[in-house]
């Protein structure tokens, strides 16, 4: 009980002490100190000066790293280590430096990736290895590729696969063709003969290869999806080698307690003891995931006949949602529909209508819904399986990146005569209207503005994250690339990939 009052008066704290970080580096855009601060992590911040340096304050400003660098990631599981990048001999370099700008790993690598748990993957002249955040060396740099799994590295050279340990150790010597990610502790490896069998996260061989088989997916530690090579058929043994379901299947995929099996051309469901529960009529279903702690959509499924589309309970004969509809999408604890006109509803997890299928959806968050009905524009509000909508004065809302359903997001770009402006869903303008194009970046909160031909950065609180100055911009790995023609400027904004949704 002690443990659970701590953590009670904990969490607070931390939120207003986060709350209290957030203010200050607002602060410090807002009074032009520097051209952008980043989010703080682990008491310090990453922070962009106007001549596209970077460098690291602490949480009471004080400046920690000097601005020398072209890019600092602040990664939160390495307190006291910073990824950099700069330009040596006209080509980007990262490395890792210390709080007080020791270089710790040198800036000498094409690019570097932490996997955890102090490992560092890097790579020069496309050869790949693996050192830690002493810089001691757990794989030389001779590899084609290298990823990080369960404590596992595995390694790629020459189109052959091999598994070595997170102390370099080497586990497997098969040179394989490919071998999986581990399920639980377990893993298929592929031969070049195309030959298959089961190792655990040690190297050592569970399950030898079987005549005639293929392993195709492993369900959990004791149970397998397996093929038969000469009828091309799919079915499941356990981890004695003994059939469960025998191959005669095109397909299997595995749902909690149910498959999803396809027969020739159909789709249908049966339980673990090959006992039909749906059949074999569907040209397609899909599993919906739900949350553990709620009901919301456990045991429901999407189907789809043709072009249209319903949701089922493999345990129910009664559909949860008619199949008639042109795209169904799982919205918070609800259902979004398009029907045959295009036109979208709302219905409950157990299939009850909530908003007719009147409106066009747009941006929505949580229980709010940006919608268009009869050319006009609405905020809907949902709550207790009601809604109450409320006419927005734009003339158009802006959509991108979907269709049908709906893009999750607290804010909705609009149109207003030939000007465009951003809304948030508490029904406040965040963004005035006095702009020739607004863009969605990768964040929800910061938008790509065009005004007078010109482009820029704005978040929702109307803060001018980069002048409005630039003629081209360009979306790149980690930043927006924007240019000044005649003048060769250039800038980079790095992407913000966090949402904010209510």
């Amino acid at each position: 009980m002690k443990v659970i009052r701590f953590f009670l008066i904990l969490v607070p704290i931390l939120s207003i002490g986060q709350q209290r970080f957030n203010d200050f580096r607002e602060q410090l855009i807002k009074n032009k100190t520097y051209e952008y601060v980043y989010g703080f992590e682990n008491n310090y911040a990453v922070f962009r000066t106007f001549n596209d340096k970077m460098g690291v304050i602490d949480s009471t400003g004080n400046v920690i790293i000097k601005p020398k660098f072209k890019y600092i990631n602040n990664q939160k599981e390495l307190k006291n280590l910073f990824e950099v990048g700069n330009t040596v001999n006209k080509k980007f370099k990262r490395g890792y430096i210390d709080l007080k700008g020791n270089i710790k790993i040198p800036l000498e690598y094409d690019d570097i990736y932490y996997f955890g748990k102090d490992l560092i993957r890097v790579s020069k002249n496309n050869k790949t290895g693996v050192i830690d955040t002493l810089n001691k060396v757990i794989l030389p740099l001779k590899y084609d590729y290298i990823m990080h799994y369960n404590d596992v590295l595995f390694v790629q050279t020459n189109d052959a696969i091999d598994l070595f340990d997170v102390a370099g150790k080497q586990l497997t010597n098969f040179q394989a063709k490919d071998i999986e990610y581990f399920t639980d502790t377990e893993t298929i490896v592929t031969l070049k003969n195309n030959t298959t069998f089961i190792i655990n996260d040690k190297g050592v061989v569970i399950l030898n290869s079987i005549k005639n088989i293929h392993f195709e997916k492993i369900i959990n530690s004791h149970t397998y999806i397996v093929r038969n090579i000469l009828t091309n058929k799919k079915g499941i043994i356990n981890a004695s080698g003994k059939y469960e379901i025998e191959c005669k299947y095109n397909d299997i995929l595995p749902s909690k307690s149910i498959y999803i099996v396809k027969n020739k051309d159909k789709f249908g469901i049966i339980d673990k003891n090959d006992t039909t529960l749906k059949p074999f009529v569907f040209d397609g279903i899909s599993s919906l995931g739900y949350d553990e702690d709620t009901i919301h959509f456990k045991n429901q499924y999407k189907v789809s006949k043709g072009d249209l589309q319903g949701i089922i309970n493999p345990f129910s004969e009664k559909e949860i949602i008619p199949l008639r509809y042109k795209y169904i999408q799982p919205f918070s604890d609800y259902y979004i529909t398009a029907n045959s006109e295009n036109k979208n509803g709302l219905f409950s997890e157990n299939g009850t209508l909530i908003i007719p299928e009147d409106y066009e959806f747009y941006n929505a968050s949580k229980n709010k819904i940006f919608a268009v009905k009869n050319a006009k524009n609405y905020l809907i509000a949902i709550e207790d399986k009601k809604y109450a909508e409320i006419e927005v004065p734009a003339d158009q809302f802006v959509k991108e990146l979907f269709s049908w359903g709906i893009s999750k997001s607290n804010y909705q770009i609009f149109k207003k005569g030939n000007k465009f402006g951003v809304m948030s869903n508490e029904n406040k303008i965040v963004i005035p209207c006095e702009f020739d194009t607004i863009q969605n970046t990768y964040s929800t909160t910061e938008f790509i503005v065009k005004k007078n031909k010109k482009y820029g950065v704005i978040n929702t609180k109307n803060e001018v994250l980069l002048e409005i100055k630039y003629d081209t911009f360009k979306t790149m790995k980690e930043v927006i690339k924007f240019d000044i023609k005649n003048k060769k400027e250039t800038k980079y904004h790095s992407l913000n990939f966090s949402s904010e949704l209510l």
